[in-house]
């Protein structure tokens, strides 16, 4: 029982992995741009520098590939939402014309 527990844990952590591989790119061009084709072309240099950093950083500490390029990723994640202190987010969530509180028109 405990074998099959640890085998289906790794599949879903290896899914988790190939996931955030994918959506952590997308989401920082997306923070950066609100041109879909710039956001293509951000998205897979975010991709492919997270990939080169991270196979480099893991050959040196002496862990798993998939991880250090994810935590790479977060970590870049991080500093652009430090640097666009959450804007990006609000253009991504679609929620810029709710930034402004409304007005009420008193009688």
């Amino acid at each position: 029982m405990l074998s099959l527990a640890i085998l289906a844990t790794l599949t879903v952590i290896g899914v988790t992995l190939v996931a955030a591989m994918l959506v952590i790119p997308a989401v920082i061009a997306r923070m950066l741009t609100d041109s879909f084709a710039r956001m293509l072309w951000l998205s897979t240099v975010v991709g492919a520098i997270c990939g080169l950093v991270g196979m480099y950083l893991s050959y040196f500490a002496g862990v798993p590939s998939g991880t250090m390029i994810v935590l790479v990723g977060a970590a870049l994640f991080v500093i652009v939402l430090a640097i666009t202190r959450g804007r990006g987010l609000r253009r991504s969530a679609g929620l810029d014309h709710h930034a402004e509180p409304l007005s009420v028109p008193t009688a």
